[in-house]
């Protein structure tokens, strides 16, 4: 599988995140600092282990972070790190196929993976009393992989299946599209899916080029957390890994200088939708960026729930739409700020763009509510505080931290940070990024508007008026 941290214009592009509704004294009671902190330690071929020793019940998460990702390719091998993920699985010198998971489930465990633009991630979650077998697995795989022809023609053929049935969602087929265009001159211009015409041309050699040269301990993070110790960790941890060698050469990300904005300023597709969608997006800085707390909130406030400003300007009070929505897409690199929404046919799409543009103005003009500011903190808050109960949730808080803001202590001090925002953060964020001159048009228009749709879009505006003339006749006789 692949995923991205944060949700983005594709095969999500209808998911609205939900609001709590926590109080800001539940969240201030139930926050306070916890006293143990993640350590850390460094292996003489360079693997940086992070432990979170995490009391309470007999459970420890063990994760492996590999610096590559969908990033680290080029044009003629994109997907080849998604195509390792499943390779991964495909036995190595001392385990044969899918005996890793087989492993970890008999003792009571899971395992799964994922690939992104910045990271592929292996990792398994088990009782800790068994704590040392992922540490064996995992070291086994990360130096004495089974690569060959039969290998790679098997988990190719599974890769190209997972490309197919995204191209079957029109939404996902539109973000791979939009990708194209959003980011010129950068890798994050595909997704981890790559590209089916490069998945038919890579070769077994390009396998164990990309393998000795990214699956490395000098190149990966160990992330555990747990009922462990760090003794215990830094003990199990050189028994398995201390002896795997480095690579030699870990290449930086080649790519041309990405444009502050693609030359398209309006990019419009037509697809199999029911409905039209339109979105406006912005780049905006790599995650460790200090403003990005200040983003998050505002996509809470702007998107987050039938409560927040866009779904009632747009599909309640002006009913111009049947959803409304707000994504950041937080990366190494530069990511992405959108707002949008999905609107009947009969609608006109210039007033649709008209009111996401006034929303965006009105916060850059009179900024947000102390309200609504500590609303989306308190979100986020509850968030964080609640997956603080799970070791997976904390080791991946962790190594999310260390491969997109360079730092894992960043998960350990975000709680502070969210706190810290005010008011006026918020709207100097979004004056600074959403400003009009940056801004990228994204439409994705159905194929062909048929009767049905313009069926359903004389329905819903005559259901709006009725509803309207009843509220008048109403109000009139209290």
């Amino acid at each position: 599988m692949f995923q991205s941290r944060s949700i983005a214009l594709g095969g999500i592009v209808l998911i609205c995140l939900t609001t709590s509704g926590f109080k800001s004294a539940t969240v201030a009671a139930e926050s306070k600092p916890s006293s143990v902190h993640a350590e850390t330690f460094t292996l003489d071929n360079g693997l940086k282990v992070i432990v979170r020793p995490k009391k309470g019940s007999p459970v420890a998460t063990v994760q492996v972070w590999y610096r590559v990702g969908s990033r680290n390719e080029h044009v003629g091998i994109r997907g080849i790190a998604h195509l390792f993920e499943h390779m991964m699985f495909r036995g190595s010198a001392h385990f044969g196929p899918e005996e890793h998971s087989r492993l970890i489930q008999k003792v009571g465990g899971y395992d799964n993976a994922f690939t992104a633009e910045d990271m592929t991630v292996f990792h398994e979650t088990l009782p800790s009393a068994h704590f040392e077998l992922p540490f064996e697995l995992e070291a086994d795989r990360m130096q004495s992989l089974k690569l060959d022809t039969d290998v790679l023609t098997k988990e190719r053929e599974v890769v190209k299946e997972e490309f197919r049935q995204s191209l079957n969602n029109p939404f996902s087929r539109a973000y791979i599209e939009f990708r194209k265009r959003l980011f010129p001159g950068h890798p994050y211009a595909w997704t981890p899916l790559g590209d089916m015409g490069d998945l038919d041309k890579i070769t077994v050699q390009d396998c164990l080029d990309f393998y000795n040269t990214y699956y490395a301990p000098n190149n990966a993070v160990l992330v555990v957390c747990g009922d462990v110790t760090v003794d215990q960790v830094r003990s199990v941890a050189k028994k398995y890994f201390g002896t795997l060698k480095a690579s030699n050469h870990l290449p930086p990300v080649t790519q041309a200088q990405m444009q502050d904005r693609p030359a398209e300023k309006r990019i419009e597709l037509k697809l199999d939708l029911e409905v039209p969608v339109v979105s406006l997006a912005w780049h905006i800085p790599p995650a460790r960026h200090e403003d990005i707390p200040a983003l998050e909130v505002l996509t809470a406030i702007l998107s987050d729930g039938e409560s927040s400003r866009l779904y009632r300007r747009m599909v309640r009070e002006t009913k111009v739409a049947v959803h409304a929505m707000g994504f950041t897409l937080l990366q190494h690199d530069p990511g992405l700020y959108g707002v949008g929404a999905a609107y009947l046919p009969n609608q006109n799409t210039a007033e649709v763009e008209r009111l996401l543009r006034e929303e965006v103005a009105r916060v850059i003009r009179d900024g947000v509510t102390p309200r609504e500011l500590e609303k989306a903190v308190n979100q986020t808050l509850s968030d964080e505080i609640f997956g603080a109960y799970s070791a997976d949730h904390l080791a991946h808080s962790l190594g999310d931290a260390e491969l997109l803001e360079d730092d894992f202590r960043k998960s350990e001090t975000v709680l502070d940070r969210y706190r810290a925002l005010k008011p006026a953060d918020v709207q100097a964020a979004a004056a600074k990024y959403l400003s009009p001159d940056r801004e990228i048009v994204l439409l994705a228009e159905p194929r062909s508007r048929n009767w049905l749709y313009w069926i359903i879009g004389i329905l819903k505006s005559f259901a709006a008026l009725v509803s309207g003339w009843w509220d008048r006749i109403s109000a009139a006789f209290k």
